[in-house]
């Protein structure tokens, strides 16, 4: 997973429209079964924008720097799965993960 989406700079923009396309269908099933959290849904559609537009992660964090530094100062939910992480932002990395939600 972590590769499929890392080489953006050569992605030409009908690959990166499947790649949202894709990626899209993994958010809608996620959904569907109630796997994604109503909380993480608006991270998530950031992450839809940046497979769509072939965003590094760097670019990403830059982005999102307020909404990840809330996360990452917050303790993780004990009543989630990966309860372990060292904070929210982990916690939810780790989640999307299991979901293939996380794009890198």
């Amino acid at each position: 997973m972590s590769t499929q989406f890392s080489e953006t700079d050569e992605r030409t923009p009908q690959r990166r429209i499947g790649d949202a396309s894709a990626y899209s269908a993994r958010v809608q099933e996620a959904m569907r079964y109630d796997k994604l959290s109503s909380s993480d849904y608006a991270l998530v559609m950031t992450l839809l924008n940046v497979v769509s537009q072939g965003y590094p992660e760097e670019r990403w964090k830059t982005e999102q720097q307020r909404t990840l530094k809330a996360l990452t100062e917050q303790p993780p939910d004990k009543s989630v799965p990966h309860a372990d992480a060292a904070n929210r932002y982990e916690q939810t990395v780790r989640r999307l993960q299991g979901l293939m939600l996380w794009p890198w």
